[in-house]
């Protein structure tokens, strides 16, 4: 006579088992399958032809357990599983032997210390705050091994729990290790966080021309860009090198000779304007000469 049972099983969770440590767990399948110590032999199967639509497209394994059916004598007993990922937990379903049918949905809830509080449901002794795991557990089987199974169930939980404590005490250890090591050794750097590479400028620096200047006063020629396009010629028309010839240094004007224009009246000579670099000119005398008219200017 096959009876349907249901039950709900709160377990709190450490306080050093952290969200992502249990949701890993949960979504490894081959951990959860060995949980079960009965559970001997494990692998994964394609969809069998009795799955309904909705459990086609979960993932399926074939497990083997080894029970006792008298004191003395054992055996084996192989059957299907289908395993369901959640956001927030695993589904699963088992197709056991002797008419047992176990649908089973864990989810991870609470909060951790770093997160809000949030409300919880009543009546389930979930508690207010903490990480915890709530196994939901709906059976159809013989009703003399409604107990039994129900205990294994229980156990099972009891075995995730402890692994998972275990598991977040190894992460936090290598966790710690791995700030040690970099803490000692400055120069090194993690190698999830590789340096930066150096971007190019965003101008190239400005070029002094001396003496470079473009042909009288106009619109200043384009400078030649620094690498050539795509097609590796340059446009004729930006750059003229021409424009860029250096121009010869401006001297100063040149003094010449100047004569007056204006006819000397009689009796005045012609003035005589020398030049800048001309020094005047003096006749020696002997002693006892005396001074004459000034020499006739050619």
């Amino acid at each position: 006579m096959s009876k349907r049972t249901t039950f709900t099983t709160i377990t709190p969770l450490p306080a050093g088992v952290s969200r992502e440590t249990a949701m890993a767990t949960l979504h490894d399948h081959l951990e959860m399958i060995d949980l079960n110590p009965a559970h001997t032999d494990r692998h994964q199967i394609s969809p069998p032809a009795e799955a309904s639509p909705e459990e086609y497209h979960c993932t399926w394994y074939k497990i083997t357990d080894a029970i006792s059916y008298f004191p003395g004598y054992k055996g084996k007993v192989s059957f299907n599983a289908c395993f369901h990922d959640l956001s927030n937990g695993l589904q699963t379903h088992v197709y056991a032997p002797m008419g047992l049918d176990i649908k089973e949905k864990w989810t991870l809830g609470g909060n951790e210390p770093h997160e809000p509080i949030q409300p919880v449901e009543l009546g389930i002794g979930a508690p207010i705050s903490g990480l915890y795991i709530r196994e939901d557990v709906e059976m159809k089987c013989n009703f003399l091994m409604t107990r039994f199974v129900r205990k294994t169930l229980k156990d099972c939980l009891a075995t995730l729990v402890a692994r998972l404590l275990v598991k977040a005490q190894l992460q936090e250890a290598a966790e710690k290790n791995r700030r040690l090591t970099y803490t000692t050794n400055q120069s090194f750097s993690p190698p999830n966080s590789p340096p930066a590479p150096l971007s190019p400028p965003m101008s190239p620096p400005p070029m002094v021309h001396q003496h470079l200047a473009p042909k009288q006063y106009g619109t200043p020629p384009v400078s030649p860009p620094l690498s050539p396009p795509v097609s590796g010629t340059f446009p004729p028309h930006q750059y003229n090198p021409a424009d860029y010839a250096p121009t010869a240094p401006h001297c100063p004007p040149h003094w010449s000779e100047q004569r007056s224009h204006i006819a000397p009246t009689q009796g005045q000579r012609p003035t005589y304007a020398p030049q800048y670099d001309e020094k005047p000119k003096y006749n020696e005398m002997d002693a006892g000469q005396t001074t004459g008219p000034p020499a006739e200017l050619p």
